[in-house]
């Protein structure tokens, strides 16, 4: 996609800014019941998982609509909040980094704040998890482990209340967190793990089978809870004027799941309960499937329009339900930045059949290493397997890198997403329609994760916020100019020349040293004015061993710059060329750091290099 082809959609994009004004119910508003939990994909019975024990959520699906084809923008909690809550793509605010802090822009706001407009009280109980500055008074009446729909002054006034439940977090399934929230739980409703199924993903080992078989015990504790809050709801004779949604996050908090942009990641469970006297041509029938594609960012338009809200115009979701439906989504997006310490860019696209996957940064393995995760058991069966060369070659170049720049995948035949057919001819004709809808969709939302985070927290503070970067007209140009050298369309050589540091940033990454112009642009690229260009052009000469000791004293200069984003960026340089762990041990042993995320990093080379 070139800049000037570009300049056509943009004619037609309205850009954020706009809002409509909230306005009174129309109708009897409905109190909203939201239940949330935490990584858990769809092991449920109605989604047809045989060693699931759900009884209280597969009675909710038998009593209202379940829906097949929901997706989150993102494969982990934070992100995919943050498009929940604003009903926006985190990459179109810049907050798609995990637990980032995120400048919003005026006109954006959580949905929540139209409903209390409109009369609602709105309590949380008790996540939030937003990847952006915000203040709890404005957008929640209470936000606590004690907010609760029975605290509202009055009990004719509607209410939005949300239950997050956090037993089934990827951590819980540690044994040690296991052990206190199953402490309850009759022994005879543990399950087997010899009765729990394997997937092809992973090696199928006794501890695998255990750690799938505590996450089932995990949902079944859920479902009892959930069963408790309908309880409490019919009790209080509020069962018929209260529409009920239950969802999850994202995908379990096994190895490919959670943290990812594949169906195991980012598919997820939803059900929704509408008494008759709220549904619409024929909405919320009892025992009925929805299959069609939702993306967890339609929730708060949805609720808006259930409550007889005008949703703001710059919220990208769309509503499902209710009345005057805007068109249904042929296509679900998703993303993928920093995971905590590590770094990786990942943009994708689905339809019914196929999945698109564009890896920006191919020279990283899928599977990183994040210290936070690795104590997963699948992880570390996968990562011992790959070192005894026993994983299938499917499965090994998840662990293993380069991987490929593209990946398409044949839904139907391939649920699990694991043979790439990029490369295959026959689908080629697919390859270039969801390529084309992922650049489509990357200029609508303008991006704003092009940028490195330290152009992007430096470009926050001159411009008031990360999504302002680009929302201007006059922006148009330069975020095409800066796409075009992401994916490689314009040469590297000729973005390594760029006036524009972020499109230098990018063509200094995209380099090799293949041949000796490219050697000279990134020796050139060591004097960079920019530190994260330097830091680039360091990484890809630094991983030809003849080079290394041309960028160690680049290295070692910024290793102590003011800036944390800067170390950051060093820091994984370091660590991913691998030979420079040892070369610099000294250098990282002596840096004094506060910041987590360079800390486990730190910790990482120091061992490596032992």
């Amino acid at each position: 996609m070139k800049a000037l082809t570009l300049l056509i959609p943009a004619v037609l994009f309205v850009l954020g800014g706009v809002l409509a004004q909230a306005a009174e119910p129309t109708r009897s508003a409905p109190n909203i019941l939201w239940i949330s939990c935490e990584d858990i994909s769809s092991h449920l019975g109605c989604y047809g998982d045989t060693a699931a024990t759900t009884p209280h959520l597969d009675q909710l699906a038998s009593e209202g609509v379940r829906y097949s084809h929901a997706f989150t923008c993102h494969g982990v909690c934070a992100p995919s909040r943050t498009g929940i809550i604003t009903g926006m793509y985190p990459v179109a605010l810049g907050a798609n980094h995990m637990r980032s802090k995120a400048t919003l822009p005026a006109h954006v706001r959580c949905f929540p704040e139209y409903l209390r407009e409109a009369g609602y009280y709105c309590c949380n109980n008790s996540k939030t998890d937003y990847n952006f500055h915000w203040k709890k008074d404005a957008v929640w009446n209470n936000t606590s482990r004690q907010a609760h729909w029975k605290n509202r002054s009055s009990a004719d006034q509607p209410f939005f209340a949300v239950f997050n439940l956090t037993m089934t977090h990827e951590s819980r399934i540690w044994p040690e967190n296991w052990k206190k929230v199953v402490a309850e739980l009759d022994q005879d409703r543990l399950h087997d793990p010899a009765d729990v199924v394997v997937p092809a993903l992973y090696p199928d080992t006794l501890k695998v089978r255990q750690a799938i078989a505590r996450l089932h015990d995990l949902i079944t504790v859920m479902d009892q809870r959930v069963g408790q809050l309908l309880q409490e709801l019919d009790d209080a004779g509020l069962t018929d004027d209260t529409i009920v949604i239950f969802w999850s996050d994202h995908g379990d908090g096994f190895a490919r799941a959670k943290r990812w942009v594949y169906d195991t990641g980012t598919r997820v469970p939803m059900i929704v309960k509408i008494p008759p006297r709220y549904r619409v041509d024929g909405q919320g029938t009892p025992g009925s499937v929805d299959d069609r594609l939702i993306n967890l960012i339609d929730l708060g338009p949805t609720m808006l329009n259930l409550a007889g809200v005008a949703a703001p115009r710059h919220m990208q979701g769309r509503a499902f339900l209710g009345e005057q439906l805007p068109a249904a989504r042929h296509f679900i997006h998703g993303a993928r930045d920093r995971i905590d310490e590590r770094f990786d860019m990942v943009r994708s696209v689905r339809d019914r059949r196929f999945r698109y996957v564009r890896n920006f940064m191919p020279w990283r393995p899928a599977l990183q290493h994040v210290s936070y995760s690795e104590r997963s058991v699948t992880r570390q069966a996968l990562r011992e397997d790959h070192a005894a060369g026993k994983l299938s070659s499917d499965v090994d170049r998840f662990v293993d890198s380069p991987r490929a720049r593209d990946e398409l995948y044949d839904l139907d035949a391939d649920p699990l997403e694991l043979h790439n057919l990029a490369e295959d001819p026959r689908y080629a004709g697919d390859l270039k329609r969801l390529q084309e809808q992922c650049d489509r969709w990357q200029f609508e939302v303008r991006d704003a994760h092009l940028l490195p985070e330290s152009l992007l927290l430096k470009e926050e503070r001159d411009a008031g916020s990360r999504q302002e970067i680009f929302s201007a007209g006059s922006t148009v140009i330069r975020w095409a100019g800066l796409f075009d050298a992401a994916t490689g369309q314009t040469p590297p050589l000729v973005s390594a020349m760029s006036p524009d540091p972020a499109v230098r940033f990018w063509g200094m990454s995209l380099l090799d040293q293949s041949n000796g112009a490219s050697v000279s642009a990134l020796t050139s690229g060591l004097q960079d004015p920019m530190p994260i260009v330097r830091i680039a052009a360091a990484r890809s000469l630094g991983s030809a061993s003849e080079h290394q000791q041309k960028v160690i004293p680049v290295l070692r200069d910024l290793l102590t710059h003011e800036e944390q984003s800067i170390q950051h960026a060093v820091l994984l340089v370091i660590d991913e060329v691998g030979t420079l762990r040892t070369e610099m041990q000294h250098d990282v042993r002596q840096l004094q750091v506060a910041n987590n995320h360079l800390k486990r990093i730190r910790e990482h080379i120091l061992a490596a290099a032992n």
